[in-house]
């Protein structure tokens, strides 16, 4: 059903299975599905975001099969995520969806538009010619830093810096930020790479992939102090060559509307839009 509405994320049962037990507390993270006749036919996550600087910001996914669409199960779902996100202290609730399917839906129950993002997609059998490595630039796996990923916090926390977001937010803990992100079944810790210039961390490319086919980016970013140089473009570029000799066939992307330093880099390796998805909000 995931696949089905929304094909371009990866999705994978061991994924599921993890994002089920993982759950920081303090997310007060509650699951819950749709059944008719017997049949799982829609799914919804309700949480407590825990990188934002506004108190009280609930994220929700909520998803329902094309079948049963209008059925009345996707209505339901969304009640019990506002009740859920009110009994634990939510003020608002932010969810995205494609248009244009999301947006009437979104629309009838009072949400109205935050932001956008738009979804790219990649053919990696057209990539352009692999770039030169500048000089003192080196990409390292984060499967190196297993063992301690500290090192790998620190660098995503620093590119975070000054990305786009209608909500001011503010660097994920690092329990929080391991058990959710690092442990990720879908993260593949050696496309994932932290960009070093002159032993320095620089920035990191992360990914995650079905370990088949399909990749996508899931964070690129550069420290503030190395940003204008080429590095993002170098590393996704060299990466995405490494992807297709692992037998990668396709690899997405999602940038923010407002993101135009990053949606230029994709462009230029090859990237072409698809899919506009819109985060819709509603304050409880």
């Amino acid at each position: 059903m995931r696949e089905a509405c929304f094909p371009y994320e990866i999705s994978t049962p061991d994924f599921f299975a993890w994002a089920d037990r993982q759950s920081p507390p303090e997310e007060r993270a509650r699951r819950m599905v749709a059944e008719a006749d017997g049949r799982v036919v829609g799914f919804a996550t309700a949480k407590l975001a825990l990188t934002s600087a506004v108190v009280g910001q609930g994220l929700g996914t909520l998803m329902v099969a094309p079948a049963h669409r209008r059925s009345g199960a996707g209505a339901a779902l969304l009640a019990a995520m506002e009740d859920h996100l009110r009994s634990v202290g939510g003020r608002t609730l932010r969810a995205a969806g494609p248009l244009p399917g999301a947006e009437a839906f979104a629309a009838a129950k009072g949400y109205t538009e935050r932001s956008r993002s738009h979804f790219q997609r990649l053919d990696l059998a057209g990539l352009p010619a692999a770039p030169l490595r500048p000089d003192g630039v080196e990409l390292r796996p984060v499967s190196l830093y297993s063992n301690d990923p500290r090192a790998v916090h620190a660098a995503e926390a620093d590119a975070a810096q000054g990305l786009p977001s209608d909500v001011p937010s503010t660097p994920m803990p690092y329990t929080a930020w391991a058990a959710t992100i690092w442990e990720d079944p879908r993260i593949d810790r050696e496309l994932s790479t932290l960009v070093l210039v002159h032993g320095e961390p620089a920035g990191i490319v992360a990914w995650q992939s079905d370990g088949k086919t399909r990749l996508k980016s899931s964070f690129t970013g550069t420290a503030p102090r190395f940003r204008g140089r080429g590095l993002a473009t170098y590393a996704k570029a060299t990466l995405l060559h490494r992807a297709r000799e692992r037998g990668f066939q396709t690899a997405y992307t999602e940038n923010d509307a407002g993101n135009a330093p990053m949606l230029a880099i994709n462009a230029r390796l090859g990237y072409r839009r698809f899919v506009t998805e819109v985060l819709f909000g509603r304050d409880l």
